[in-house]
């Protein structure tokens, strides 16, 4: 498998990994073509750049990055495909690198609510970034349940997202998502969705369990998918109509 490390093609091998004990940001993006759409790549790398500074690391990305992501998403046969761009710290250094994989079927997601104990030497949960331990239990712990993934559930009882994307929910006829109260992660398909959609009644409003049991439809958005019919594990089968009519108009 090819990767690109700190301006030039080297065997995936070769990227190091990152400290453990230290925040590595990274970005997800889907690709088509062997291109991430302009108007999403902008937003990745300024989210990017805030949660560099974040963990106080070092940001020097090379004017040829975005062909480099092409190029690799060419020669390792994955135009349709996933890219991620880290920031790795290692002792001293902070490499940057890109990856690639094959995208996954865009089917519907099962859900499952979970209550995981989030740790505090963890990024902070507004922050996209490795050690991923915490998402990384959610998910397990969801598809132990025979779920695609699982719903991040507060202490307080409150919805949060979750372990892959935002979380939407139709209540009273209109889409709501968990506000950024610093729980939740700033999704870039997210932000879209809500600046597309405001104005048809798109918006931000707390939820709980209770919230998600009695939602019309329940849907997850991120950007390499963007809008996905979801349904909870038992519950009868995703809105996959109505949310492709309603939110999929609001996506790119």
């Amino acid at each position: 498998m090819m990767a690109w490390l700190d301006g030039r093609f080297v065997n995936s091998g070769e990227v190091p990994r990152p400290d453990p004990r230290r925040i590595a940001p990274f970005e997800t993006m889907g690709a088509r073509d062997a291109q991430v759409d302009s108007r999403l790549w902008d937003r990745h790398l300024e989210r990017l750049a805030r949660n560099a500074a974040r963990a106080g690391l070092a940001l020097e990305l090379p004017a040829e990055l975005r062909a480099a992501a092409a190029e690799l998403l060419l020669q390792s046969n994955h135009g349709d495909g996933i890219l991620r761009l880290a920031l790795l710290p290692v002792g001293d250094a902070v490499h940057v690198a890109m990856t690639s994989r094959l995208k996954s079927p865009a089917h519907s997601v099962l859900l499952l609510p979970t209550v995981v104990e989030r740790q505090g030497d963890l990024p902070p949960p507004d922050v996209k970034a490795a050690p991923r331990t915490f998402y990384d239990a959610v998910l397990q712990q969801a598809q132990d349940g025979g779920a695609d993934d699982g719903i991040v559930v507060d202490r307080d009882g409150g919805v949060l997202e979750t372990a892959l994307s935002n979380l939407w929910l139709r209540l009273d006829g209109g889409w709501v998502t968990p506000p950024l109260d610093g729980r939740v992660l700033p999704g870039i398909a997210r932000a879209v969705l809500l600046e597309h959609g405001s104005s048809h009644g798109l918006r931000e409003r707390a939820i709980d369990l209770a919230d998600l049991h009695r939602a019309e439809a329940i849907a997850v958005s991120n950007a390499v998918y963007g809008p996905r019919a979801a349904g909870l594990v038992g519950h009868g089968r995703p809105e996959v109509d109505l949310v492709r009519s309603e939110l999929g108009g609001f996506w790119l």
